[in-house]
């Protein structure tokens, strides 16, 4: 399984790479050691060869991510070439980001970030949460099908493994504008997560060579933070 990611902030970028198990079994993935890991730039034709910091993480030394860039990703690993290609978006900016209370008796607080989408058709998005420097288990994909060119404004899901929210939580919430693959990756992650789905499938992947799973994604960040009022 490859997990990499290059965005338009500062680097260094990594690359994760594991053995690949179907998302139906344990979550339970070996790392790869010893493996040639490359970036390319292709705009500007700058290649960086990445440097494994631990077993199965990689780290790139000299690429800064470009808007508008298309990057490649050349992994050997033991004679198993994988490849992938991914176009960094143009960015777009998280405008603010506010909580809302709702349900019985007010138990249910909600994160809303709110950004223009651009009038250009075919946006998407994925946003992180972490709430108390704890990264949630949350996926949070969309896309402008309905909203093209629109201010949004809708709740996103903070995620299970960092329970509700209550007053004084941190919470930063990063707007990341990502490819289509990308998005049919996490969006395809999220159904096979989905317990009521009766046949889990592994999500559809931009890595190319033999069965692997994973993604590469190339994309913009635009974050805000907020604290919880009590």
């Amino acid at each position: 399984m490859v997990e990499g990611n290059i965005t338009d902030q500062s680097g260094p970028y990594f690359v994760k790479i594991t053995r690949s198990v179907n998302f139906d079994q344990d979550n339970i993935f070996p790392q790869v050691s010893g493996a040639k890991v490359v970036i390319t730039d292709n705009n500007s034709g700058q290649i960086d060869t990445l440097q494994e910091l631990t077993p199965g993480n990689y780290q790139t030394s000299v690429l800064n991510g470009i808007p508008g860039h298309n990057y490649s990703l050349y992994i050997n690993a033991a004679g198993k070439v994988l490849t992938s290609n991914c176009t960094m978006p143009m960015p777009v900016t998280l405008d603010s980001l506010y909580s809302e209370v709702a349900g019985f008796r007010g138990k249910n607080i909600s994160v809303i970030p709110v950004y223009f989408d651009p009038i250009k058709t075919g946006n998407f998005y994925h946003f992180t949460v972490i709430k108390n420097d704890t990264l949630t288990n949350a996926i949070n994909v969309r896309n402008d099908a309905l909203v093209n060119g629109q201010v949004i404004q809708q709740p996103i899901s903070t995620g299970g493994n960092v329970g509700k929210l209550i007053p004084g939580d941190i919470v930063t919430v990063s707007l990341e504008c990502i490819d289509s693959m990308v998005y049919q990756f996490y969006y395809t992650l999220r159904q096979s997560q989905n317990e009521n789905a009766a046949t889990p499938t592994n999500p559809v992947s931009n890595i190319l060579g033999g069965q692997s799973l994973g993604y590469f994604s190339a994309h913009t960040v635009s974050s805000k933070t907020i604290i919880i009022p009590f």
